[in-house]
């Protein structure tokens, strides 16, 4: 429980700075898709990041990019980077068992973080880098996550998602739906991404399959796929796919130390 008030115009910065450093290549238009932000208030805050050095606009257009000067935000979190490095030769390894670009990710507050991935393969362009943040509850890497964390954790966390329930959050306003669908992925070990967070973000030509990573006493992340739609769909991708998935995860979880 906070102490004080909280200082709303630094959380809506921050906001904005967290999207322009996800999407790379933001507009108002998306910013304000995915916040529910007021335009004329986003405009200001990128003038202010833009000021400050955070963010810089693409010539006399209407993109806004983040700056290098981004990094030194991160410069003391080093979860990601000691659990990139100890995965790295296991996803190196499972390139041809997986036969699809992968991405591991961590939990980190309320998003995945992806900590390794080997997207950079196969001629398959999505911008999803370590250090990306999908978020929870649209995402293969989210949902496989989610579904398996302990239960007064995910309860707490669904609760941050009740008094926010804007963009890609606004599913926890369906009644029943977050938990059927957490009890659908348990029963059968995988979770498939949203339709509409992958068309919005990547195109329809792509769909996402992820799993839990998980050792004997501790769930450590999840490890997910992307997968061409024109060369195997999911109702033919998931019985190839899933236990692809499920034979690797454990490798990593032993990686981690579990």
């Amino acid at each position: 429980m906070s102490s004080f008030k909280q200082v709303a115009a630094l959380s809506r910065g921050l906001t904005i700075l967290r999207l322009v450093n996800e999407e790379n290549e933001s507009t108002v238009g998306s910013i304000h898709a995915r916040s529910g932000l007021d335009k004329a208030t986003i405009v200001r805050m990128l003038e202010t990041l833009e000021h400050e050095g955070y963010v810089t606009r693409s010539g006399a257009g209407p993109f806004w990019r983040p700056t290098g000067l981004t990094i030194t935000l991160a410069s003391g979190y080093s979860a990601v980077r000691e659990t990139g490095r100890l995965v790295s030769p296991v996803m190196a390894e499972s390139r041809e068992i997986l036969k699809w670009p992968a991405s591991f990710a961590i939990f980190d507050r309320d998003a995945m973080i992806i900590a390794d991935t080997t997207q950079d393969w196969r001629g398959m362009m999505v911008s999803r880098h370590p250090s990306h943040r999908p978020p929870m509850l649209t995402t293969s890497l989210g949902r496989a996550y989610l579904a398996f964390m302990d239960d007064a954790e995910r309860e707490a966390l669904l609760g941050q998602f009740r008094l926010n329930p804007l963009g890609w959050n606004r599913i926890i306003a369906k009644p029943g739906c977050v938990e059927a669908l957490i009890a659908d992925i348990r029963e059968k070990g995988y979770a498939l991404g949203d339709e509409e967070y992958i068309t919005a973000t990547f195109g329809g030509d792509i769909w996402a399959i992820g799993v839990p990573v998980k050792g004997r006493t501790k769930l450590y992340g999840a490890l997910s796929l992307m997968v061409l739609r024109r060369v195997i769909g999911p109702e033919e991708g998931v019985a190839d796919l899933a236990p692809r998935l499920m034979a690797v995860a454990p490798r990593l979880a032993e990686a981690l130390g579990g």
